[in-house]
């Protein structure tokens, strides 16, 4: 019974261990992005005083952002009047946002966000799957 769950954490270790090194090597290019910006700073102004910047933060998604998520996904389905895929929707969004179409990330987070919203709105039985030539769409369930 062992000789699973020990490969389970050998695995779960390599994998943290291979994020660590990953994340160490991003931080790593950081701080040399960082004292190129504070010598082209001292550059223009020697006198600057650096210190003195104050970090700026991202602040994590507010629980409202992700109820427009849902709004929006259900008001392309509405306007379309045929199934969408939740790639399609997303792609939708994230340019009637006017967000970068090309960000393979944001794409991602996007993907995500929508195929969750779908999910939950099929178990309030308001959108529906539906396959047609293969391909998986949703559809406003009528």
């Amino acid at each position: 019974m062992t000789d699973p769950v020990l490969a389970a954490l050998i695995t779960r270790r390599a994998e943290l261990t291979g994020k660590i090194h990953s994340a160490q090597g991003e931080l790593q290019q950081m701080h040399a992005d960082l004292a190129s910006l504070d010598a082209v700073i001292r550059q223009i102004d020697p006198e600057y005083r650096i210190d003195a910047i104050r970090p700026r933060y991202r602040r994590a998604p507010q629980a409202g952002e992700f109820g427009s998520i849902s709004r929006t996904v259900l008001d392309h389905l509405r306007r379309s009047g045929k199934p969408l895929s939740a790639k399609d929707l997303a792609g939708r969004i994230i340019a009637e946002r006017g967000l970068n179409t090309g960000d393979p990330k944001l794409r991602r987070q996007m993907n995500k966000r929508v195929d969750m919203a779908l999910r939950y709105q099929r178990t309030n039985g308001i959108v529906r799957e539906q396959h047609e030539d293969g391909a998986l769409g949703w559809e406003i369930e009528s």
